[in-house]
């Protein structure tokens, strides 16, 4: 720490700004620093401790958090800064003002090593998720804040603004009346994502930096398992996903049925009744098989009939050429890594006989109704890159869910050019409406998901 402390001291050129501020954070490495014997003392369990390690040129300041503690909602008005998550997880909760109402926008997670931005006018909360474990997190603000004078905030249940004083130790409603230079009350009301009709019914939730392959397929499986006594019937009950689905249905039955069929597996089967119905309106006859990492849902496709086995796909012993066909709905981009994708469709193309068929979707990372272009610009924003992402990774939550899960968009040329590379012959691919016109057949490029009917050469 006293590195850093010293180099902050010694190496900040005159006129630094923002982006000089944040490549200075991002290069430090949170391994090797010895911050233990800068704790503050938590004095209430209920509340953060801070501790200023150093005002110029810039403050540092080192906080410590008891489990499901977080700070009260603040405005950066006039400042600056990061935020380095030391130990534990952090929840950065955004906000944004319009009108009478404080809208929730958006929450990035960082675990040890991940850093937050926070650019001048931000309105957030920093959050402790955690119900046992501290966190400890390493703030760098510019100008300094040597106390919290003049910091607003805001109370979500009430919507009362309160404006701090010098004598205010942590953002919060909890200190004595001294503590605050005045309330304003019914001053906003606020807006959850849950309560807002323009929320669709899933929310991007970054998570720095990117866990390992491992950690993303427990979460996958923690969101479906989640997710798997009402997977079916969000499906069926929401307009735009079944006009998708049903569509790429139609094109893989209509495919099948003019083929010579007899085995058929379904990768990411989930509960099996998009296989089933596949089939039947195939008027196919062949042997349907399906794997998925979550043993609650293999256990409902397993009850309609699928010969289905929970595991991982890679880990799944299966004879070579002895499919004529794989189907993988929905389940692509859940595939973490460039690396783990070319695994799985290679092993897809040693398992498919010559000349058998894989029918598969992929969000498309340029479709203008979807997140694609969200998950850009955060990769760029939030200089992702440094954290292990690759372009086109999104972690997302159902609104009103716990469970995280992963998806990963892909670009048209870039996704053929791999499959070409792999082995396989793009005989199809169509851009399908997801959001926007579901379950249409589009010309336009920088819309609807991407659906791939493939063959081994």
């Amino acid at each position: 720490m006293e590195k850093i402390l010293q180099a902050i001291r010694e190496n900040t050129p005159e006129g630094f700004d923002y982006e000089w501020l944040g490549t200075f954070v991002h290069a430090i490495g949170v391994d090797s620093l010895n911050y233990k014997g800068y704790l503050p003392e938590i004095t209430d369990k209920k509340d953060y401790a801070r501790n200023i390690l150093c005002l110029e040129p810039f403050e540092c300041v080192l906080l410590y958090w008891p489990p499901g503690v977080e700070s009260a909602v603040h405005h950066h008005k006039g400042f600056w800064g990061y935020v380095l998550c030391l130990e534990g997880t952090v929840d950065n909760i955004e906000y944004i003002q319009s009108g009478g109402q404080l809208l929730e926008s958006r929450t990035i997670r960082a675990q040890a090593g991940g850093v937050l931005n926070e650019p001048d006018n931000t309105i957030h909360k920093i959050v402790n998720p955690s119900k046992e474990e501290y966190l400890v997190t390493l703030h760098f603000y510019y100008p300094a804040l040597d106390t919290l004078d003049r910091l607003r905030i805001f109370d979500l249940d009430k919507g009362a603004i309160a404006t701090l004083n010098e004598k205010a130790p942590t953002a919060s409603f909890a200190h004595p009346k001294d503590n605050y230079h005045a309330f304003e009350e019914d001053a906003f009301s606020y807006v959850s994502l849950e309560d807002n009709p323009k929320t669709r019914s899933h929310r991007i939730y970054p998570i720095i930096p990117k866990p390992s392959s491992k950690d993303i397929a427990e979460l996958i499986g923690g969101y479906y398992k989640e997710q798997a006594l009402e997977y079916d019937s969000f499906d069926l009950k929401h307009k735009s996903r079944r006009k998708y689905t049903e569509r790429i249905n139609a094109l893989i039955a209509d495919k099948l049925s003019k083929s010579s069929v007899r085995k058929v597996l379904d990768l990411a089967c989930g509960t099996g009744r998009r296989a089933l119905k596949i089939r039947e309106e195939s008027e196919a006859s062949y042997d349907l098989m399906g794997v998925d990492l979550s043993p609650e849902m293999c256990a409902i496709a397993q009850n309609r009939g699928v010969n289905a086995q929970s595991g991982n796909w890679l880990e799944m012993e299966l004879p070579e050429e002895s499919l004529c066909a794989i189907t993988f709905l929905y389940a692509y981009g859940h595939i973490p890594t460039e690396e783990e994708r070319r695994k799985a469709l290679k092993k897809a193309l040693i398992s498919l006989k010559p000349g058998g068929l894989l029918f598969f979707d992929a969000f498309n990372l340029n479709d203008k109704n979807e997140w694609g272009p969200h998950a850009v610009k955060a990769y760029e924003e939030h200089n992702l890159a440094s954290f292990g992402y690759e372009k086109g990774d999104v972690f997302y939550k159902k609104v009103g869910g716990e469970e995280v899960a992963f998806l990963h968009y892909c670009e048209e040329d870039s996704l053929e050019a791999f499959l070409e590379e792999i082995g396989f012959d793009v005989i199809d691919l169509k851009h399908i409406g997801y959001v926007h016109r579901s379950g249409e057949i589009l010309d336009s490029d920088d819309e609807g998901a991407l659906f791939v009917i493939a063959q081994k050469r």
